[in-house]
């Protein structure tokens, strides 16, 4: 989504106002800078002209000290504003990024789950990090630099103006020139600055999809095929940040360097001529004066080519927060605590992810409060899908879901959702602890909740194997606990919230048999008194289910109990002689 100028002038004047405070101390201070660095060539002036008498020294020497005093007094001010300006700006644009980055991410949370099926999880954290951080150069140069640099502009023709204004038409004639080296350099910045920004976006991107899935790459030995897909990527923004080098040689020291240089060699000829012939005569502190702010002329003119560059890159840094920003997310529902009492029923319910290509068709069944309900079906078959919609991660396109009754869009999504727990096949564990991963940051469960949860789904040994118990580190992922102890963790997660409705999505196909009666032990008391929807492969762990429905492209082509399904001699019956089958000759059950 693209992001208009205005839109993106109102967010950014928005976040300068939550710091307007800070900010406009900044610019006061980079004021009283300007005044106290164009002042100080005066004095010398003052000193050149009147004080300093060739074969004599001073006109009067106390006054000659103080104007001295005088200008040492000056130059520390200069230095102190200048100091105190860059501390003000560098704190009100550390509090921008800060504040974007908790209003980006606060956002984010909000968007819908298929908005992220087409945007890649690196992208949105190269968004949230790198580009928050480049907005930071975005309040830096502008208020700080280019403010200064304009304040600078309109103190220095301001003086000549009333010091003499066949000075300030002098000064006047290289600022075509200097304005239109800067426009050339801002257009061909901003089209490198846009090709370093998205493909820095793709670079993220790509290595966290890479690291990702290292162990497919490693297995399959893909290692070079994907180095050289990553290299391209590099080379790209490598080839854009040397353009950027480029640019800024010519334009900055070559350019402004040529035109410095020639406007001093200029002026000093002039005045030298009017000065020997009469015509125009020019005292040496007036000269001194004119000459000293020329030079901050061009100073300031480099100042703001150095820093145009990085505003455009934190112009394309915040069109990408800002297009993030101006996607839809969820609508703010009431924070009102609601009851449920566990009744689910799917009424003439369709579904697609893409139009016309329908995952569930016309699907429609009954779990009461406290009864447990099975989906078995082949792979593509809508299981899973039933799953998201009844999370309303996804929102059905016919038909609807009732709750006790209620039509489920009169829920508030996260009051509803406190009421649900879901156990996934591939459980997430966070980086933190194992009592962080079963609370989840939920304040109403306590360490001994989350430890009778764990007692409870059968992890007692589990915890013994661990000195630290619930206080045992968790790194990313989980990656140093078997597939059987995350599901014991997802398990006591899901038991200690106290759910009135269990989701276990496949939650057993990736652990061994022993583990799974373990589990499974875990699972009859986790379901006692809940209503449970359960996804399964194993069609031994659905058994005792009150309901079995058995999915076949979208459509549910036979419902009842194990016993009745097997009488019907169907589709389930057939699935579930094939695994037995496997069972026996294998002695394990196949995962399809």
């Amino acid at each position: 989504m693209a992001t208009s100028k205005n839109y993106r002038l109102e967010k950014l004047l928005g976040y300068a106002k939550r710091t307007q405070t800070i900010l406009l101390g900044g610019l006061l201070m980079a004021l009283l800078t300007v005044v106290a660095d164009l002042f100080a060539p005066r004095i010398i002036a003052r000193i050149l002209d009147h004080e300093l008498i060739e074969g004599i020294g001073t006109r009067d020497y106390d006054v000659f000290i103080q104007l001295v005093v005088l200008y040492g007094g000056l130059i520390a001010l200069s230095a102190l504003t200048r100091f105190l300006s860059l501390i003000f700006f560098q704190r009100g644009a550390h509090k921008v990024s800060r504040y974007m980055q908790e209003d980006l991410f606060r956002h984010v949370q909000t968007l819908p789950i298929q908005y992220f099926d087409s945007l890649p999880a690196g992208k949105v954290v190269s968004r949230v990090t790198n580009d928050t951080k480049d907005v930071i150069i975005l309040f830096q140069v502008v208020l700080s630099n280019l403010s200064t640099a304009a304040l600078y502009l309109i103190g220095i023709y301001g003086s000549l103006l009333l010091l003499d204004p066949k000075l300030a038409l002098i000064a006047a004639i290289p600022l075509p020139i200097i304005g239109w080296v800067i426009m050339d350099y801002r257009k061909k910045s901003t089209e490198l600055n846009t090709v370093y920004r998205s493909n820095l976006s793709e670079l993220n991107a790509s290595l966290n999809e890479n690291i990702q899935g290292m162990e497919i790459i490693q297995a399959f030995t893909q290692e070079e095929s994907t180095y050289q897909s990553f290299s391209q990527i590099n080379d790209t923004i490598y080839g854009a940040q040397l353009g950027m080098t480029k640019l800024m040689s010519y334009s900055s020291f070559n350019a402004i360097g040529f035109l410095r240089y020639f406007t001093i060699g200029t002026i000093l000829l002039y005045f030298g001529y009017g000065h020997i012939t009469g015509a125009y005569p020019v005292s040496v502190g007036i000269l001194y004066v004119f000459i000293s702010y020329m030079m901050k002329i061009y100073d300031q003119s480099q100042n703001v080519l150095d820093r145009i560059g990085q505003l455009q890159r934190a112009n394309v840094a915040s069109d990408h927060i800002f297009s993030l920003l101006q996607q839809p997310g969820l609508s703010q529902e009431s924070h009102q605590p609601i009851e449920v009492k566990g009744d689910v029923t799917f009424e003439h319910l369709s579904f697609y992810y893409k139009d016309g290509e329908y995952v569930l068709k016309d699907v429609s069944f009954t779990v009461e409060q406290g009864k447990t309900a099975a989906f078995v079906g082949h792979t593509g078959s809508g299981k899973s899908t039933i799953m998201n919609l009844l999370l309303r991660f996804y929102e059905a396109q016919h038909g609807q879901i009732l709750i006790d009754g209620r039509p489920i869009t009169e829920l508030p999504r996260r009051r509803f959702r406190e009421h649900v727990a879901i156990v996934l096949q591939d459980p997430y564990l966070f980086t933190g602890t194992i009592l962080s991963n079963v609370t989840l940051g939920n304040p109403d469960i306590t360490e001994d909740m989350a430890y009778q949860a764990f007692i409870d789904v059968g992890g007692r040994e589990f915890l013994d194997r661990h000195p630290q118990g619930l206080h045992t580190p968790i790194t990313e992922k989980g990656a140093t606990f078997s597939a059987g102890e995350r599901q014991l963790i997802s398990f006591a997660r899901a038991l200690a919230k106290n759910p009135k409705i269990l989701v276990l999505d496949e939650a057993t196909a990736n652990i061994d048999s022993e583990t799974e009666q373990l589990i499974q032990r875990g699972v009859e008391r986790l379901k006692k008194g809940r209503t449970t929807l359960l996804i399964a492969h194993r069609l031994s762990t659905i058994r005792e289910a009150d309901q079995i429905f058995v999915l076949d492209k979208g459509r549910i082509v036979e419902a009842g109990d194990h016993e009745e399904l097997i009488r019907l001699d169907g589709e389930y019956k057939q699935m579930y002689l094939h695994q037995s089958n496997q069972t026996n000759g294998n002695g394990k059950t196949d995962r399809q």
